[in-house]
């Protein structure tokens, strides 16, 4: 006869037996397993930054320690980016595009027309040995002005609101090649006081405002009048130069690098007015104006862009004043009016001669 069950062991029995509908549970769709295997790639992305329980060993009852499973892959565990794919951006370093050698062509932009002659605009920015920069010159003993010259002036603060007021300290003049055709620092008119000198700008010191260094203003305007006289000008903002100079220019032989249409696309906002130095970067890829101004450099590379475009230039203003003919008489440049009243005192002599 066998020996009756104890109760207990009729309960354990009973225990084992409702437990192994869920140990033999059915698997998932491979569905599942594919979505679970997903985001489990993309968690182990992490794993090489902080320690898993992966790669801990794993205790038993009896208190010994028995080898983990060896872990998955790392191609497996971690899903590797291509190489074409974030190499740029893992090393990118903005020094070394800027010197790569195969984008030459951002150094300049389309409005350049040609390589040919965006290396001519750039020689002009060189001086030449023959035509050297003399400071403080005066009329050049060796460059002539020719038909084209280029104008630009240097400022200081005066007054007490020497941001807003400002006095000439120096004025250059180049011609159609770069060559330096007049240079001069000059005098403050009396009781006038530099409160600025604007030096980390203009360049201009004590020193070169002197009485025994600098001319005065009436003959710095004189040379001016006569060596603008009946040629084209060019500059950036030249009405600001003239002004202060006190001279005028006809209008029709003006060629303002500020106003001309195309660099004025290139303005950092609609209607806005380009900067010299950004012209200067963008359509020659030199760059001025690094530290103090020097208006015998910004006279040369106002020169350049306009040769840079000079058949457009000519373009426009014979679009807006039609065909324009040279004068010869330096009194077209005179701010005083001179040049009109000789006119009429001519048109009266040639009445008064057909009366009679």
């Amino acid at each position: 006869m066998a020996p009756e069950l104890s109760s207990n062991w009729k309960r354990l029995q009973a225990q084992l037996q409702a437990s192994k509908p869920a140990s033999s549970a059915k698997p998932k769709p491979s569905s599942e397993q594919e979505q679970e295997t997903s985001l489990k790639r993309k968690r182990s992305s992490k794993s090489s930054e902080k320690p898993t329980n992966a790669s801990r060993p794993s205790f038993s009852l009896t208190g010994k320690t028995t080898p983990h499973k060896s872990p998955v892959s790392r191609k497996r565990q971690k899903m590797e980016e291509p190489a074409s794919v974030g190499a740029s951006i893992k090393q990118h370093n903005v020094k070394t595009l800027s010197r790569s050698v195969s984008t030459p062509q951002l150094k300049r932009t389309p409005l350049a027309t040609s390589e040919a002659d965006a290396a001519v605009a750039d020689d002009i920015l060189t001086p030449y040995p023959d035509f050297p920069d003399v400071e403080n010159e005066g009329v050049s003993e060796t460059a002539l002005p020719g038909k084209y010259v280029a104008l630009d002036c240097e400022m200081v603060g005066v007054g007490p609101e020497p941001n807003r007021d400002s006095a000439l300290a120096r004025v250059s003049l180049v011609n159609y090649h770069g060559h330096q055709v007049y240079d001069s620092y000059v005098q403050m008119p009396p009781k006038v006081e530099v409160t600025d000198y604007r030096t980390a700008v203009s360049g201009i010191e004590p020193k070169h405002l002197r009485k025994d260094v600098a001319r005065t203003f009436e003959e710095v305007r004189s040379d001016l009048k006569i060596l603008l006289g009946g040629r084209i000008l060019v500059g950036h903002a030249v009405k600001n130069d003239l002004d202060v100079l006190i001279l005028k220019h006809d209008k029709r032989l003006i060629r303002d690098t500020s106003k001309f249409s195309k660099f004025r696309q290139l303005a950092t906002k609609a209607g806005w007015t380009p900067g010299l130095k950004m012209l200067t970067q963008k359509l020659l890829g030199v760059e001025i104006q690094t530290g103090a101004h020097s208006s015998v450099e910004d006279a040369r590379a106002t020169m350049a862009l306009f040769r840079l475009e000079k058949e457009e230039f000519e373009n426009e203003i014979r679009q807006k004043y039609g065909n324009v003919r040279m004068p010869t008489a330096a009194a077209e440049v005179d701010g005083d009016g001179e040049g009109e009243e000789k006119k009429k005192r001519n048109r009266k002599k040639s009445k008064k001669k057909r009366k009679h």
